[in-house]
């Protein structure tokens, strides 16, 4: 297949967008369809190319319609497996001071990548910048359940954080280069990157303009990002002694329950704190406490399976 090239002589960004969920099939290929007309109509007007990041053992599969790309699009085929691994080797082939990068199943909102640049232009000193995630249904489980998995990072207003979105976030692609995601270890082990950037003197933003609206499946699919949640907050601690609260995480298996404690009342403070701006009524609350509890109890096997060091093979996340 032949690649489509770029147009722009020196593109100030570069967007790439990875498939990091149910990768190689019909899903994936409709979600890009959705991501490629969401990202055509965006009102930024600078120097732009946008990158499809995939797999080279999925790139038979590509159907003819994404082969056939606008000028300002090109797919990269990389010899990987993992999401991590598409988003590290992108971020290594372009040559453009900033990159976005997005999942295949968020769509942005049309100023999505105007408020990005105008962010990394008036604050210098920001090396990453994410926005609010929301879910397409407007029930109220759909609601709740955005709200606890997706406002961890949301302080409710514009301003600096301590985490970076896994799913849609601008970096300045240097600071990125230094500190790559960490591969082997999970769909959910970017902390490792971002505690590195901390170490490093780097600074995180938070534009609530900048929202993606995230695909949803249901409980099913609920289910699947628990699961790796639960792995991906032990392994990576596991694995990385200076992140926050390793020391808890390595007593073993016994902590568990402690885990699970302190994820629920950080969850409790992301309701008290983000309710109304995900779509919450203040009488949906009480559900909203409850769900905390059941989905934290979801990623208990996500923690055993880490503790065994036995990776989820049933997850559609890549």
């Amino acid at each position: 297949m032949k690649e489509t090239t770029r147009n722009t002589k020196d593109p100030t960004v570069s967007v790439i967008i990875v498939s990091d969920y149910a990768a190689g099939g019909d899903k994936a290929w409709n979600d890009l369809r959705k991501a490629l007309h969401a990202w055509t109509t965006q009102d930024y007007r600078g120097p732009v190319e946008f990158v499809l990041a995939e797999s080279s053992r999925h790139k038979q599969e590509v159907p003819d319609d994404l082969r056939r790309l606008p000028p300002l699009f090109r797919n990269l085929y990389f010899d990987a497996g993992s999401s991590y691994e598409l988003k590290n080797r992108a971020v290594e082939a372009v040559e453009s001071d900033i990159v976005a990068i997005v999942d295949a199943d968020c769509i942005p909102n049309r100023n999505w990548l105007r408020l990005l640049m105008a962010t990394m232009n008036e604050h210098p000193e920001v090396v990453a910048v994410s926005g609010r995630t929301k879910y397409p249904g407007g029930t109220m489980l759909e609601r709740i359940l955005c709200l606890l998995t997706r406002s961890y990072l949301d302080p409710g207003r514009k301003g600096v954080i301590r985490f970076i979105s896994g799913n849609a976030a601008g970096f300045r692609r240097k600071i990125y280069h230094r500190h790559l995601l960490p591969e082997g270890l999970g769909a959910f082990a970017s902390q490792i990157q971002s505690e590195a950037m901390l170490r490093d003197g780097c600074q995180f933003f938070f534009e609530p303009g900048m929202t993606v609206t995230h695909d949803f499946e249901g409980w099913g699919m609920e289910r699947d990002i628990r699961r790796n949640h639960g792995y991906g907050t032990v392994i990576t601690r596991l694995t990385d002694e200076r992140l926050p609260y390793a020391g808890l995480i390595r007593i073993g298996i016994l902590a568990i329950p402690l885990i699970a404690l302190g994820k629920a009342i950080d969850s409790f403070r992301s309701c008290l704190r983000c309710w109304a701006d995900y779509g919450l009524h203040w009488y949906e609350l009480p559900v909203a406490f409850v769900l905390i509890m059941v989905t934290h109890i979801m990623e208990i096997p996500g923690m055993l399976a880490a503790y065994r060091h036995v990776p989820d093979s049933e997850t559609a996340f890549r």
